[in-house]
């Protein structure tokens, strides 16, 4: 088989991005990266199968590589129209969609839009921290985790990320402080406990005053992280594991880092949101072919990790939006029957119980997805 590549520039309002796609035969992958100059900002990578001819593996990469050009255009696009007309909602979802797109600089646009019509909102200011952390700006994170710890002082989410923050500019006992605030809250906070572990490890571990006590203390919030969560028994938090066996402390946090990245991945909360905007705001919508394929990633997701409630109910939304497609195919069968044979009853009758339904049904999806 051959290498196939695919390049793309993405014209953003203040910045232009290039979207890179290739697959790679070794390992029968297709590579996206988006990249901001010379940074690679985000990478998705699907498989093909080995059997593929060239002229079909060249048209799924290039198909793959306009899917998520077009995709990235769109959002562009729809950014551009909330920045006339901003939408709290929509504001937010946007900035997360950015966010797990690594595109820092318009995640943040889109917080602060939103937080202009709702300055209060603890949700957004914590997303709005996170992108600020994602650019590396820890002092403006800092101020905003502070205050948004002040608004909702129960959150658990908030204390967590507000230590990620001191953690960054190493304070290590304030950060100790609000990941334990954070567990308090919660027991079973999985990532609290591991932060802890972590916090400990990068206080310590660097001048070597890792006592056998702070061992034991480390070891066990590492076990009740991994007991509340498995995916943080992953091959990174093994190899990390070993490290603590043979006392190589820096080596042991840095696999700690990276057990922690493999845990914090995509869950599919970006696929709605960015399902949600595309259907309200895109020029062409969705389609039955685009909801067909929201639908196939969402049951993806949910083949590993089951436990995933929010992607339940998402998945639960996209079959009503499939119903309603299904619903309008129907509706379509029966005119054309009555185009064949206008005296046919039962067609007449159908149209009508299926035109006075549908109003409801447009109703409740429209509640569902906007309200």
């Amino acid at each position: 088989m051959s290498g196939f590549n695919f390049t793309s520039t993405i014209h953003g309002k203040q910045y232009d991005y290039t979207v890179r796609t290739m697959n790679f035969d070794s390992i029968q992958r297709i590579v996206i990266n988006l990249n901001d100059q010379n940074k690679v900002i985000n990478t998705r990578e699907i498989s093909y199968d080995s059997k593929l001819t060239d002229e079909k593996l060249k048209a799924l990469v290039k198909d793959t590589h306009e899917e998520r050009v077009n995709t990235l255009q769109e959002l562009i696009k729809i950014s551009a129209k909330l920045e006339v007309k901003p939408d709290v909602d929509s504001n937010h979802k946007l900035g997360m969609v950015f966010l797990n797109n690594g595109l820092g600089r318009e995640t943040i646009a889109e917080f602060k839009r939103a937080l202009t019509i709702s300055p209060d909102n603890a949700p957004i200011l914590n997303h709005l921290g996170l992108a600020l952390l994602l650019e590396e700006k820890f002092g403006e994170a800092l101020k905003v985790f502070k205050r948004a710890v002040e608004i909702k002082p129960s959150y658990p989410d908030l204390h967590n990320n507000y230590g990620l923050a001191l953690l960054k500019t190493e304070k290590y006992d304030e950060a100790l402080k609000e990941f334990e605030t954070a567990i308090d809250i919660n027991r079973k906070y999985a990532e609290a406990h591991f932060n802890v572990s972590l916090c400990l490890v990068s206080q310590y571990s660097s001048n070597g005053n890792l006592t056998p006590d702070m061992i034991e203390r480390i070891q066990t919030h590492l076990q009740t992280a991994v007991e509340s969560n498995v995916y943080f028994d992953n091959k990174y938090f093994k190899v990390a594991q070993n490290y603590f066996s043979k006392e190589q402390y820096a080596e042991a946090r840095q696999a700690l880092i990276e057990a922690k990245a493999a845990v914090l991945t995509q869950t599919g909360s970006e696929i709605y949101h960015e399902f949600y905007l595309r259907l309200k705001y895109g020029e062409e919508g969705v389609d039955r072919k685009a909801t067909e394929h929201y639908i196939e990633k969402l049951e993806e997701i949910l083949e590993k990790h089951a436990h995933y409630v929010d992607i339940h109910n998402d998945l639960g939304v996209a079959y009503l939006i499939q119903c309603r497609f299904l619903f309008n195919r129907a509706i379509t069968e029966f005119k054309k029957a009555l185009a064949i044979n206008p005296n046919y009853t039962q067609s007449k009758k159908n149209l009508k119980l299926a035109e006075n339904e549908g109003k409801g049904f447009l109703i409740l999806l429209r509640a569902i997805l906007y309200f």
